[in-house]
């Protein structure tokens, strides 16, 4: 059973209570395993399906929570779907960007929806297989969290998406988001089925899976490309990480960190930026929203020195457009926080 069809039958199940239903009763009901069920609400949640939970007595589902396009026919849903990627694709429509995010709900909840082809890749020495171009992306983040990295990516690759905000607290502990990370932490993707964690490893993964985008080189000329963006989200961040925490390594413990010590780290960074606009010959790529994203957030804090080959590497970067826009996302989040 696909899980766009589980998501029709849980909601089928669930209209049938007037009360709350334990998860492990609503689980059985389905004949699915409770972290299954926990995924699958999330997902619904993230469509804006209208789920309460209380921890011990169950689930209940708000008055009124239908999807339209259960009660069409399938001529019907196949007009819908064209119209809406045919609206979605004009950019100058101010109703494009609510047609994309309306198809992606359709695709996400609806099981015989028409998918969008993959592009198949050109590329016969690395595995593009990564997951359908056409499944709906759902992004979870915090504003004041490392998912900035990931919005940057996605605004880079231009495509649509659902940004679903999660405070810091108890909504990142319960068992429904446990269910997609166990670490209780964000950024995390959803694309279609696949779940993944980590930002370098999201960036990565979404490089190859929208490769028209460009953001990541051929693979013959991949070995800057992955040296930098994983030499920043291994010994960089964890340089960083110390040094923030006021934690100063003797020599013979630096030499059993996997970083090594704080000034080699920066003395590196720097002599690799050193008249360079890009980490990756004369264009940009994931690995540059991973590092940049980090020597920006460094200096702003006060966490990386503002060395001149920092500073002149971040001017290039920090007035692209899908960086100005992530920035005005975060200061938003700031200025509601006061």
């Amino acid at each position: 059973m696909s899980r766009k069809t589980r998501l029709h039958e849980l909601l089928q199940v669930m209209r049938q209570y007037e009360g709350r239903i334990a998860g492990p009763s609503l689980a059985e009901a389905l004949g699915i395993s409770i972290r299954t069920l926990y995924q699958d609400i999330a997902a619904l949640r993230a469509v804006g399906i209208d789920i309460a939970s209380e921890p011990g007595v169950g689930y209940v589902l708000a008055p009124g929570q239908f999807l339209p396009p259960l009660a069409i026919s399938d001529e019907e849903l196949e007009a819908l779907v064209t119209g809406l990627e045919r609206l979605g694709e004009n950019s100058l429509d101010p109703l494009a960007m609510p047609a994309k995010s309306l198809l992606e709900s359709v695709r996400q909840v609806l099981p015989d929806a028409r998918q969008q082809p993959a592009t198949p890749s050109t590329e016969a020495s690395i595995q593009q297989d990564v997951g359908d171009q056409g499944a709906p992306l759902v992004f979870y983040t915090n504003p004041l969290s490392r998912g900035g990295i990931v919005h940057w990516m996605l605004e880079e690759l231009g495509v649509s998406y659902r940004m679903v905000t999660v405070e810091y607290g108890p909504a990142m502990k319960t068992p429904e988001f446990l269910a997609i990370n166990p670490m209780g932490k964000v950024p995390v993707l959803c694309h279609g089925d696949v779940v993944i964690t980590e930002s370098a490893a999201i960036c990565a993964y979404l490089a190859d899976a929208f490769p028209e985008a460009g953001l990541a080189p051929p693979p013959a000329e991949r070995g800057d490309y992955y040296r930098w963006l994983f030499f920043a989200a291994g010994p960089m961040e964890s340089a960083l990480g110390l040094y923030s925490l006021g934690v100063q390594p003797t020599a013979e413990q630096s030499m059993r960190l996997g970083c090594g010590a704080y000034s080699a780290v920066m003395d590196t960074l720097a002599s690799t930026l050193q008249g360079r606009r890009y980490l990756v010959g004369d264009r940009f790529s994931a690995a540059d929203i991973y590092v940049g994203s980090h020597i920006g957030w460094g200096m702003q804090f006060g966490t990386l020195p503002a060395r001149p080959e920092f500073q002149a590497y971040w001017a290039g970067l920090c007035e692209r457009p899908a960086q100005q826009q992530c920035q005005a996302f975060v200061a938003e989040a700031l200025a509601h926080a006061r």
